[in-house]
């Protein structure tokens, strides 16, 4: 039993020290992950840093100081990112035991800062892997173990001015570093690297110290476990051996034999070797066996990697095969020459007599090589093989899908010669490879062909667009334009241009430029210029030009952009004319209330001074005094009427008869004036839906002014109605011969009180007051000038319940 003790204890002394010391390991692998992880934080806030630091120069500080200094000046403590993050970083950096920061590069303009040999190996990693954008690893550095983090640098095109042509460079740069050195960098050239180096070697030594710390006491701990162990092994060991053997007893008799008389500690072993010793003969045969199958097994996989080995080999050489034959393709224009240049290529490498190409699309059609020789028919079912992507190889011919990802667009084939091999079934991956790299080729034809089709699909969106639409250059030369533009101009433009002359968009169309706008500020400026430009044909445009950025050099162009908003402006002067209306009626009212009283005071005491005056001079005087009251209670009526109008009634209201009843009443005062009127009032003309009352009062203010403003003899007025070509709407027109009203007064004509008459003959309220009787009943009143005045009055037609209270 000593020896089973022995083994046992050494055994589970050895199985603990390699426990303890796969803890260590593990605490120092942990702890040597946890320095990695604080030291790559640590190193990616001082990349961050120098990151922050250098957008700061490139976008904050290079640009005041461009504006700030003259043209050939340059502040390198200033606006160099790599002089400002090398002094603050490196030369400044009270931290040097911590962290030490270095931008260096390959060719650098200061040789100081040139790469040394292990830079330039990291950059190399760089140059290699361009999708590589940070390093970050432990190394050995200057026989020191260091944690290094780097990023690559690479020139952008705003860098190029100090670091391109050395004629373009600030002379500042010239006469410190000289025109040979840090020149004719390109845009995206890796030409550096920012990097961080943080000693390690202290934290590692700590790590170490902690590990053996932790064996130590894991070696004391062991110590006391040997020993509290040997006291209880005889008890829990020995017990159970002896049953053990009783077991091997009762169900192995035979294998056992008798029990001896005398049970040591190494009979009772001795017996359970002997009970194992049935079950290990059974066990020994299936481990032959299974030592059999792994040798065989071993001599397969030894005989399979060498097959690898040289499939491996002749995969290389197809790749570069490969390669060769994809740049012909890439080198064609068409799919005609994709397809010509392909197909001998591939014939020839595989030793095809003759190849055919089958395009699915299009209802089929097939190109051949060799040129002008017939191939043969494709199979039946060529179309199943495209679309699941099957490659059938047979005895003479290889028929290969041309496909993309998720794209039928045909099948290859290839014919071998009767008496050849014919196609090689281990070549299937290669074939299923060519087969997709022509199908995106002729992908990338397809694109091609889809963006000229989106070309000219945008085209037909901007001729088919309904406003004005044009883009010019700085001198308002069109270079484009829709339909309705040129529509615009041709109408603006006095005469066509000349033969060869670019046509240039009319100056009245893009409205005056602001008071301090230059002519340069005008061509140059960066903001959207917007106008509202009127024509004389009483249109109106809202007409919006943005500028679009142009390389330095090129003459400037222009987005113009017009939408008509005649009815939008004219909604707008019609409000404003009704707030305006609204004001002046209140004071109206106010005015009229206060002045009315004195006017009565005044009729009465004049009425009472009649009865008692006999002398004739001061009856003529009073008369004049009584003709003016009466004028002043006139206007004071009108102010009422204005102020106060009557509510409009809803209607329905005749139109015809309307009008023939004012010609009959201004029919006598136009034969004393010798003035003719003329009534073109359809007799059939639907009802209106107005008040009779107020639409007389309005027209008789428009015959009014029209009488007075035609000349005896010559005049004539006409008083016409018609109805809207849906029904709805109609309307009445009052038109004269007369001088008609100036632009200037136009715009105010509605306004209370403007009168364009002489003193005495008008108040200036009867327009004012028909503008407002017009809007009560939802119409509206409208001036224009041909040849004499034209006021024109829409109103709603009658229908439904309007058209039932008609008697």
């Amino acid at each position: 039993m000593k020896t089973l003790k022995h083994r046992f204890l050494v055994g589970l002394s050895v199985s603990m020290a390699v426990l303890g010391v796969f803890f260590a390991v593990l605490i120092s692998m942990n702890l040597r992950d946890q320095l990695i992880t604080d030291t790559e934080h640590k190193a990616s806030l001082v990349l961050s840093q120098v990151e922050a630091m250098q957008a700061y120069v490139r976008e904050v500080l290079r640009p005041i100081m461009y504006e700030r200094l003259p043209a050939d000046e340059f502040v390198l403590e200033a606006m160099s990112t790599s002089f400002v993050t090398r002094k603050v970083m490196s030369d400044l950096n009270g931290r040097d035991d911590q962290f030490r920061y270095r931008r260096v590069a390959v060719g650098a303009r200061n040789p100081d800062y040139e790469a040394d040999p292990f830079e330039q190996t990291i950059m190399a990693r760089f140059a290699a892997d361009p999708q590589l954008t940070r390093l970050e690893e432990i190394t050995r550095r200057d026989d020191e173990e260091v944690f290094v983090a780097a990023r690559p640098v690479r020139f952008e095109a705003s860098c190029l001015h100090c670091h391109g042509d050395p004629a373009e460079a600030p002379k500042a740069l010239l006469t410190r570093y000289g025109d040979t050195r840090g020149f004719w960098r390109h845009d995206g050239e890796l030409v550096g690297l920012d990097m961080v180096a943080m000693p390690v070697a202290g934290a590692l030594g700590q790590i170490k110290g902690k590990t053996i710390g932790f064996l130590s006491l894991f070696a004391l701990g062991m110590g006391a476990f040997y020993l509290t162990l040997q006291v209880f092994f005889d008890r829990l060991v020995v017990v159970n051996l002896r049953r053990v053997t009783e077991v091997l007893r009762r169900y192995f008799p035979k294998e056992a034999g008798e029990a001896p008389k005398t049970t040591t500690d190494e009979g009772e072993i001795e017996e359970i070797y002997t009970g194992i010793d049935v079950l290990a003969s059974r066990l020994k045969e299936a481990r032959e066996n299974i030592e059999d199958h792994a040798q065989n097994l071993e001599r397969k996989v030894a005989e399979r990697t060498l097959d690898l080995a040289r499939e491996a080999d002749e995969r290389r050489s197809d790749v570069s095969l490969f390669v060769e034959l994809l740049s012909i393709l890439n080198l064609s224009q068409t799919r005609s020459e994709l397809l010509a240049a392909a197909l001998p290529r591939i014939a020839g490498r595989f030793g095809a007599e003759t190849a055919a190409y089958e395009c699915e699309f299009s209802n089929g059609g097939s190109i051949a090589w060799p040129a002008g020789t017939a191939p043969l028919p494709p199979p039946a079912d060529w179309r199943r093989l495209v679309a699941e992507g099957e490659l059938r190889l047979t005895k003479q011919a290889a028929l290969i899908p041309v496909r993309t990802t998720d794209v039928s667009r045909g099948l290859l084939r290839l014919y071998f010669p009767v008496a050849g091999p014919g196609p090689d079934p281990e070549a299937a991956d290669l074939y299923r490879a060519i087969g997709q790299q022509l199908g995106i080729a002729l992908e990338n034809l397809d694109a091609i062909n889809s963006l000229l089709a989106q070309n000219t699909l945008l085209g037909s969106i901007f001729d088919g667009i309904s406003d004005p639409l044009a883009l010019i250059d700085s001198t308002s030369g069109i270079i484009l334009a829709n339909e309705p533009a040129r529509e615009l101009v041709r109408a603006l433009c006095d005469q066509p241009p000349l033969p060869g002359q670019m046509p240039r968009l009319p100056a009245r169309l893009l409205g005056d430029p602001p008071p301090e706008a230059t002519p340069d500020t005008a061509a140059t400026g960066d903001e959207p210029v917007f106008a509202t430009v009127a024509l004389d044909d009483g249109r109106s445009f809202a007409v919006t030009r943005y500028p679009l950025a142009s390389p330095a050099g090129q003459s400037r162009r222009f987005v113009v952009y017009a939408r008509e908003n005649t009815t939008e402006r004219r909604m707008l002067e019609q409000m404003r004319q009704a707030e305006k209306l609204v004001a002046v009626g209140k004071l109206a009212a106010g005015l009229a209330h206060e002045i009315n009283n004195p006017l009565g005071v005044i009729a009465c005491y004049a009425e009472l001074l009649r009865q008692s005056l006999v002398d004739p001079q001061a009856l003529d005087d009073l008369a004049v005094i009584e003709r003016h009251a009466t004028m002043a209670k006139k206007v004071l009526r009108d102010l009422l009427d204005f102020a106060r109008p009557r509510p409009a009634k809803p209607g329905p209201c005749d139109l015809a008869a309307l009008a023939a009843s004012l010609a009959r009443i201004f029919e006598v005062q136009g034969q004393s004036r010798r003035v003719g009127l003329c009534v073109n009032v359809p007799a059939d003309l639907p009802l209106a839906k107005a008040d009779a009352t107020a639409l007389e009062q309005v027209l008789s203010n428009l015959l009014l002014n029209a009488l007075d403003a035609v000349a005896p003899d010559t005049g004539r007025i006409t008083l016409a109605a018609a109805a809207s070509a849906d029904g709805e709407h109609l309307s009445l027109t009052v038109s004269d011969n007369g001088p008609g009203i100036p632009p200037a007064d136009r715009p105010h004509i509605f306004d209370p009180f403007f009168t364009t008459k002489d003193a005495g003959r008008g108040s200036g309220l009867g327009l004012a007051v028909a503008y407002g009787l017009m809007r009560d009943m939802g119409g509206a009143i409208d001036v224009a000038t041909d040849g004499g005045a034209i006021f024109t009055l829409t109103l709603p037609a009658c229908v439904g319940p309007c058209q039932e209270e008609t008697p």
